[in-house]
This record gives C-alpha cells, structure tokens and sequence, in this order.
C-alpha cells in the first residue's frame, strides 16, 4: 500500500469509530426513551407541545393513540451497525462489502429523508441537521476513503 491509500484507511478508521461511539451512545439512550414512553420524545398533538427532544427522532412515542414500533427496530439496527463500524474500523479492507453496503445503504437513507424532510419541512426541518446529516456523512466517507473495491477471491488470496 502506497502512503495515500494508508493516509485514507486511517481516515476512514477514525470515522468509523467516531461512528461506532456516537451510535452506541446515541442510539441506546433513544430505545430507552421509547421503553419508557419519555415525555421528551412526545410527538406533538392537538392542543400540546412537542416533548422538547422530540426534533431528535422522526416520530413521537406514540403513533395514533398507540405505541410506535418502527423507531425501536431503527434504533436496534443503528446499535448493531455501530458495533460493526467499530470492528471495522480495526480493518477496513477486510470489511468492504460491509461498507459498500453501508455506504449504499446510508446514501439512499440520507436522499429519502430528504425528499420527506422538505416534503414537510413545518415538522421535519430539524432533520436537516440530524438524520440526513447523520447518514450523508457516513456514506461520503466511505466513498472517499474506502479501498478500491476487491473481488472476494482477492481478499480471500491476500489472507
């Protein structure tokens, strides 16, 4: 490996545990909001105030008088994935399908949001500065400073 490719994997390496922690600090604290039913996450409805940490997460506690279940099994999923990207940060060569993957996926994620956010940007205008955000970054940086994609029987041949 020549001095840039080592220069971007470093880089690469330090986002992914940057990642890795933000998520795992994140992401947790948010599920157990949801467990708890926190007032802070409440969505807003007729006649009350958003809970105050409510521009944080894409819906409230509770959806249509019951509770929601889509952003508990979000949370799941980024728990699982900062735990990978801290694993991957060890070797991000050895991880490249796993950042294809989440590079591809982080960028349809982050193109998706934004439709909806500006679709109804009265409510979802803060996701400019944390969802889209949060997964435009994490797909940019795998493009940038990822190893330039190898067939499997190629890693399998350098181990």
């Amino acid at each position: 490996m020549v001095n840039g490719e080592i220069r971007k994997l470093a880089r690469l390496s330090t986002l992914l545990r940057a990642y890795g922690v933000v998520s795992l600090l994140l992401f947790p604290t948010l599920l157990v909001g949801f467990v708890l039913q926190t007032p802070l996450l409440a969505d807003p409805t007729p006649g009350a105030a958003a809970g105050r940490l409510n521009w944080v997460i894409w819906n409230g506690v509770i959806c249509g008088g019951e509770p929601c279940h889509v952003p508990p099994m979000l949370f799941t999923i980024y728990i699982v994935w900062g735990v990978f990207f801290l694993i991957a940060a060890s070797n991000p060569v050895a991880y490249t399908s796993f950042l294809t993957f989440t590079m591809w996926a982080n960028l349809a994620h982050a193109v998706i949001m934004a439709v909806q956010a500006t679709m109804m940007l009265e409510r979802y205008w803060s996701k400019w500065f944390t969802d889209i955000p949060f997964t435009g970054v994490i797909a940019l940086g795998i493009y940038l400073w990822r190893s330039p994609v190898r067939k499997d029987a190629d890693i399998a041949q350098a181990r």
